[in-house]
């Protein structure tokens, strides 16, 4: 006998792993979500972990609890991996970058202490991570994907540098670059992204030496944020295409 679910109405964040027939217990946080939404008592809503589990569920309220009993469950296959290495700018900007870098399937964002950005006084700092990942999740709902990026604390440019790689297209944002190089649908890209004002002269040439391909983005001059959001455009794009040899 198949069990017929009607399209969820709404989307919540839980921990995984999901079974069928398992009851969750939502955070506060999502619960919230939910009231806001007026979802009510029996409603299908979809649970995702943000690491590749998914799951449609009913809504079940026993005072102020809300809880989802798991109806069914899929396992979502991970994106090709897209780390963004970009410098550690405005905060508000940052968190901004987060939610679009997620729609964009980024994997990974790693904010990078530079030259010009240690200077900036509301720069992303150590203490803003949780709330990036927040953002990450919420825009995870928002945009139907099964992957949350992973967000670290900021790291100096040079240490970023130095982490190992292999077979990794590593490309560098840059007003003197060339055009986008092939990329196929599952390369693991890099992007390097510099602060306001950019990357200084000899961060540049470090940058280069450790593999990157200078990428432009065109004629304007554009923030961190919007740069950020480009490069993962334009890989996304490329692998959309399938962009290969044959």
């Amino acid at each position: 006998m198949t069990v017929r679910v009607e399209a969820p109405t709404a989307t919540a964040f839980a921990r995984g792993p999901f079974l069928a027939g398992s009851v969750v217990i939502l955070e506060e946080e999502e619960a919230h979500h939910l009231r806001v939404r007026r979802i009510g008592e029996g409603e299908a809503i979809r649970l995702v972990d943000g690491k590749g589990g998914v799951a449609t569920a009913r809504l079940s309220i026993d005072r102020q609890v809300l809880a989802a009993r798991v109806v069914a469950t899929a396992l979502v296959a991970s994106s090709p991996r897209t780390e963004l290495l970009v410098g550690s700018g405005d905060r508000d900007r940052f968190l901004m970058l987060v939610e679009k870098a997620t729609e964009l399937g980024a994997t990974k964002i790693v904010p990078l202490v530079t030259e010009r950005s240690a200077a900036v006084s509301s720069r992303f700092q150590a203490m803003h991570v949780d709330k990036a990942l927040r953002r990450a999740r919420e825009a995870l709902k928002q945009c139907g994907g099964a992957w949350a990026p992973g967000v670290v604390a900021p790291v100096a440019l040079a240490e970023a540098l130095r982490a190992p790689v292999h077979g990794v297209v590593r490309l560098l944002a840059h007003t003197e670059g060339g055009p986008l190089p092939r990329i196929r649908e599952g390369d693991p890209v890099q992007w390097a992204v510099g602060p306001e004002g950019g990357f200084s002269a000899p961060e540049v040439a470090a940058v280069r030496a450790a593999g990157f391909v200078p990428v432009s983005l065109g004629r304007a001059t554009l923030r961190f944020d919007t740069a950020a959001v480009a490069c993962l455009a334009l890989s996304a794009a490329a692998r959309l295409r399938g962009d290969d040899d044959t």
